[in-house]
């Protein structure tokens, strides 16, 4: 087996051993020339496709992804992990047929591979009892033979998890997230402590006055910017794609432009960000505000507005009304115990730490409700709150003042966002799917009834 391991791995192209190793290293735009390179040199080679493909999904790019991905495993049909990724990229273009088709094909070569038995029992819906139960018995029996605290473990307990959800069965669905929290806590902790502190250096960094002066002296006039923000599992998602339904607007998704600033920012400065940005030069604040709108502007350049539904923008605000004193500011707002279990059901692709622990969540989003209230205070009526339940009970005048808010007319479309086709790659790529509805809002209580920890670190919040 060591001397086959060897065989493939001498057989593997130079420029491709290069394109993966700067691909891992998140050399995106390298490695992208270097698959290229391998292509040309290989054309049609499939682990380079597959590699090719997969930056692409990571790009947003998701139909280059789809094409490539599709090429790869016609080349190997034996690719399991392209067609897990194709799985990926076709649930997030709304084919969920080709979704669970692409999974089972990927299970099909790797009978044990826990991504895939994961992703379909996140995506079925209960719709097709028989083949599920099957498919169920095949989880579990790969689950039995997996290692407790390995990351194999971790994604079948997810998957587990998903179809106790679905039978109602709450001890079991917490059993079995608690288990697979427990494995992304280990390898990454959480400080509550160390949390507040720099929600605290963040929120003081600039006061009112600061931000009107750098505003006046380095912001841009620009109102191209949509600031769509919230914890995650808000409806951050659904908002961006009622936004992007009106013919002014394109929704760019969660781009990571503002929040590669602000890393940068702290690794020249070993600063929290907004402290550091308030040293800033007026110059290199125009700079900033210039290549990000050109960044926007690549994206669609005919749109009146570009969503960036980064959630975690809410931190940087102090920054973004320095910048754009002319943006839109959309907060999304969602009752706390819902968002917090909301987070913790969720497999998200990058883990949230603050989410593994019941405790740990709760006393987070205490910490970004105490936030969000001194941005209200530092930004007045720049910051414009959803209420995601509101939103959900009477869809039509939350949308027209949503619009208002943003300077656009009423748009019917933006009333059904559900015919909106535009590729989705968050959490809630299904569910904008389906039209406006209100089905999450009690449906958490049998589940967070059991989480006492959660219930305790959110008495009395709203």
């Amino acid at each position: 087996m060591a001397q086959a391991r060897k065989r493939r791995a001498a057989a593997i192209p130079a420029p491709l051993k290069n394109a993966l190793s700067l691909h891992r290293a998140g050399r995106l735009g390298e490695a992208e020339r270097a698959y290229r390179a391998t292509l040309a040199a290989h054309p049609s080679h499939p682990q380079a496709l597959h590699g090719l493909g997969t930056l692409y999904y990571q790009l947003g790019r998701l139909e280059a992804a789809r094409d490539c991905l599709t090429e790869a495993v016609t080349r190997k049909a034996g690719l399991h992990g392209a067609w897990y990724e194709l799985g990926n990229v076709r649930r997030d273009l709304g084919d969920v047929a080709g979704a669970i088709s692409a999974y089972r094909r990927a299970l099909q070569h790797a009978p044990e591979f826990a991504p895939a038995h994961c992703a379909l029992a996140r995506l079925r819906d209960g719709s097709d009892p028989a083949v599920e139960a099957t498919e169920a018995t095949a989880l579990r029996q790969v689950y039995a033979r997996s290692k407790a605290g390995s990351l194999e473990r971790r994604d079948l307990a997810w998957g587990l998890a998903a179809i106790a959800e679905r039978a109602g069965d709450v001890e079991e669905t917490l059993a079995r997230l608690a288990e697979a929290h427990s494995v992304d806590a280990a390898r990454q902790p959480f400080d509550v402590a160390g949390a507040s502190r720099y929600f605290d250096a963040l929120a003081g960094a600039l006061d009112a006055d600061a931000i009107a002066a750098r505003a006046a002296d380095g912001g841009s006039g620009s109102e191209l910017p949509v600031f769509v923000f919230g914890l995650p599992r808000s409806g951050t998602t659904l908002v961006e794609q009622v936004l992007d339904s009106h013919s002014a607007v394109h929704g760019a998704g969660e781009l990571r432009l503002i929040g590669d600033l602000c890393g940068d920012l702290e690794r020249r400065s070993r600063q929290p960000f907004n402290v550091a940005f308030g040293r800033l030069s007026a110059a290199d604040r125009r700079g900033i505000a210039g290549t990000y709108l050109k960044a926007l502007q690549s994206r669609a350049p005919l749109a009146k507005r570009v969503v960036d539904k980064m959630p975690a923008n809410f931190l940087a605000l102090p920054l973004l009304a320095c910048l754009f004193p002319k943006a839109r500011f959309i907060h999304c707002r969602r009752d706390a115990v819902a968002t917090c279990w909301s987070l913790y059901r969720t497999r998200f692709d990058e883990p949230h730490r603050y989410a593994n622990d019941p405790a740990q969540l709760g006393a987070y989003w205490r910490l970004y409700d105490d936030y969000m209230k001194r941005m209200a205070e530092l930004l007045g009526d720049r910051l414009y709150s959803v209420s995601y339940e509101e939103l959900v009970a009477g869809p039509e005048p939350v949308i027209n003042a949503l619009l208002a808010h943003c300077g656009l007319e009423p748009e019917a479309a933006c009333l059904a966002p559900e015919r909106n086709p535009r590729p989705v790659t968050t959490a809630s790529t299904l569910q904008v799917r389906r039209p406006i509805h209100g089905e999450a809002i009690e449906g958490h209580k049998p589940f967070t009834d059991a989480l006492p920890a959660l219930r305790e670190a959110l008495e009395g919040a709203a």
